[in-house]
């Protein structure tokens, strides 16, 4: 019999409700714009267009009999090629958002806006995700303290989260972008932006895309080797805790998204394909960086969960 995890389920639930929360906001904001326009006011922006009906077309998917549940809550053969399948879409899925946002924009100004800007698409959804990351990787600090005896794991787990949160606050310019505060002159002096913010200060920006590409490059290789090595490992142990080593190994199938990430990384740091590629489009790899983090946080969650099993 196949293994069903409750977390899972209730994963699927609330992505399925929050695609729909989604779905509604950016139709609204399309009629808004429509009904604007007609009143003779500004001309509607190209890339909610392209938005809305993506995010009701993964609305109605996921609550499909085919959509996340299965995907998100099974475990099997099937279920397994459905994740390798949804990877890949995912990719296609967010390179064909990407253009359609940069060919329906009205020019790369109007695109930045929309994408990048503050308040922008990118911005806010990394501030979620990594919200998000924070609170799963801080949970499964104490699944791990309560299958096991040994409290490093549990502790590393924190700890993870903590960093997390680093990268959150970053990314919020340590609260500046929701206060709106000015900057203190000493740092606006060494700060590219002039943000609050450390990664943007003159020493690291000159380094950035270097070295943000060997992070990238790093990371893939760990994703890659990391449930081979654990796999083996897992074999020399008992069987609980051979399934905590499952939980805690990057899934197999995900090594396409960092992969991604990897080389828009290359790009940006070489100047490869200037002509297509913005430098602020760096941003989306963060995104599919963040998300694909997400991802296998939450894939840890839910195998640290209980299980049923399907009739």
């Amino acid at each position: 019999m196949s293994a069903i995890y409750s977390r899972g389920q209730q994963l699927a639930k609330a992505l399925s409700a929050l695609l729909v929360v989604l779905s509604a906001a950016t139709l609204l904001t399309v009629v808004v714009q429509l009904v604007i326009a007609a009143l003779g006011g500004a001309a509607p922006d190209g890339g909610w267009a392209v938005l809305a009906p993506v995010c009701v077309a993964l609305a109605v998917w996921s609550r499909s009999a085919s959509g996340l549940p299965p995907l998100l809550s099974a475990e099997g053969e099937a279920p397994h090629r459905r994740r390798v399948r949804a990877v890949w879409c995912l990719l296609f899925g967010g390179f064909l958002l990407v253009a359609g946002l940069k060919l329906g924009s009205a020019d790369v100004d109007a695109y930045k806006r929309l994408v990048f800007g503050e308040g922008g698409l990118v911005e806010w959804t990394q501030v979620l995700i990594l919200g998000a990351s924070v609170r799963a990787a801080w949970l499964i600090g104490g699944d791990l303290d309560r299958r096991l005896v040994e409290r490093v794991p549990g502790f590393v787990a924190r700890g993870c989260s903590l960093l997390l949160a680093l990268v959150l606050l970053e990314e919020l310019a340590w609260g500046q972008v929701i206060f709106g505060w000015r900057t203190p002159e000493t740092l606006r002096e060494i700060n590219a932006q002039n943000e609050t913010t450390l990664h943007n200060i003159d020493w690291f920006q000159e380094r950035l895309d270097s070295g943000y590409f060997l992070v990238t490059v790093l990371i893939l290789v760990v994703v890659v080797l990391a449930p081979r090595l654990l796999r083996q490992l897992g074999q020399r142990c008992s069987e609980p805790m051979a399934r905590v080593l499952n939980a805690l190994s990057p899934a197999a199938y995900g090594w396409p998204l960092f992969l991604a990430v990897a080389v828009l990384a290359f790009s940006i740091a070489t100047r490869s394909l200037s002509d297509v590629i913005l430098n602020r489009d760096q941003e989306w790899g963060e995104l599919l960086l963040y998300g694909a983090l997400l991802l296998g946080l939450l894939r840890t969650r839910v195998l640290l969960g209980p299980v049923q099993h399907a009739p």
